[in-house]
């Protein structure tokens, strides 16, 4: 059943993944075929360059990211998972070329990875990522994350992740949904300057989102949330929704599923207890959608930058206000206007 999105009333939570027994059975089945079908990894290495100065205990979440050119954001990031409590950061480079590599290597709490494939021969990086469960083992919470998400739950300004982890564990939850909301600034995108602090939060310079025009549906991967400037401006149609938060039992396995929706696809089916303030329209970020339409690693060859790039109004004058453009204002206001529940007793 499709709903609407962002939803009007936390009464209508439990609709959001409700599934009949017939569609969870289907799923049961459709699970199968794809560990089935899930590449192997064979040939693929992964090798620790650079480990933590101290590893994570065994019940300590750790981090995991896929970085190449990562700059704009790295500081930013790295700070905005420290203030949520985390220690323990695994990181693959991805054969960057503008200063990630060295910055990565300065920081004690990060184990730096290379591959002897890329990210696209990687599934990517879904490979990678089921390698780096088995190097810090399951029995523990990951943050599976790219790095220019900044997740945000009910509450965080005050509590750290662990206290969410503690909410998700007490509904019965292994895995957190947060749709992405992709962040603008208050003008041209071209007008951006890389900030005066590179750690500073996203919000500082682009505070904007979407506030309306979504859609919000059960597919294949995942309970599916779809919208935000690029659908808006571009008609691009991308899954927003993605799982950051996991529980690594015997039973997750990221190869074979989505960068939408890990296996178990059962588990995808639900409402959104977190967001992800999405910076991808970063200083530089023209620049960076046609490296990324050169390289063709993500989705489909790139085709959604391709898209945006062809059409001819996207560049540094693109302004993406409108109407209903919202300021980011923190955590509870994403909570009252609907954008995620709150699992809070």
């Amino acid at each position: 059943m499709a709903n609407a999105y962002p939803n009007p009333d936390p009464a209508l939570w439990p609709r959001f993944g409700a599934l009949s027994s017939w569609h969870r059975l289907s799923l049961l089945l459709r699970d199968r075929r794809y560990r089935r079908r899930a590449a192997s990894g064979d040939g693929i290495e992964l090798t620790e360059a650079k480990p933590m100065a101290a590893p994570p205990g065994p019940s300590d979440m750790v981090l995991l990211a896929t970085v190449k050119d990562g700059m704009a954001t790295l500081p930013s990031f790295l700070a905005h998972y420290r203030a949520l409590g985390l220690r323990h950061f695994a990181i693959v480079d991805d054969g960057s070329a503008d200063g990630s590599r060295a910055f990565l290597d300065a920081q004690a709490d990060v184990a730096v990875f290379t591959s002897n494939v890329g990210f696209r021969q990687a599934e990517g990086g879904l490979l990678w990522r089921d390698r780096l469960v088995e190097r810090f083992g399951r029995g523990r919470w990951y943050v599976s994350i790219d790095s220019d998400e900044y997740l945000v739950f009910p509450g965080c300004e005050t509590r750290e992740l662990s206290a969410f982890v503690a909410d998700l564990e007490q509904a019965g939850l292994k895995r957190a949904l947060a749709p992405m909301l992709d962040l603008y600034p208050e003008g041209p995108i071209g007008a951006l300057e890389p900030p005066e602090n590179p750690a500073a939060a996203p919000t500082e310079i682009c505070p904007l989102f979407d506030g309306s025009h979504y859609s919000v549906d059960d597919e294949k991967f995942c309970t599916s949330i779809r919208g935000g400037p690029r659908n808006r401006l571009f008609g691009i149609t991308m899954r927003m929704t993605k799982f950051p938060l996991v529980f690594a039992d015997d039973a997750l396995a990221f190869a074979g599923g989505s960068h939408h929706g890990p296996l178990p696809i059962t588990r995808n089916f639900a409402p959104p207890d977190a967001v992800l303030l999405h910076h991808k329209f970063a200083p530089g970020a023209v620049e960076t959608f046609r490296t990324i339409a050169e390289r063709g690693t993500h989705f489909n060859g790139s085709q959604f930058y391709k898209t945006i790039l062809d059409s001819g109004d996207f560049g540094p004058q693109t302004d993406f206000r409108y109407e209903g453009s919202v300021r980011f204002s923190g955590s509870e206001d994403l909570v009252r206007r609907g954008f995620m529940r709150d699992i809070r007793n």
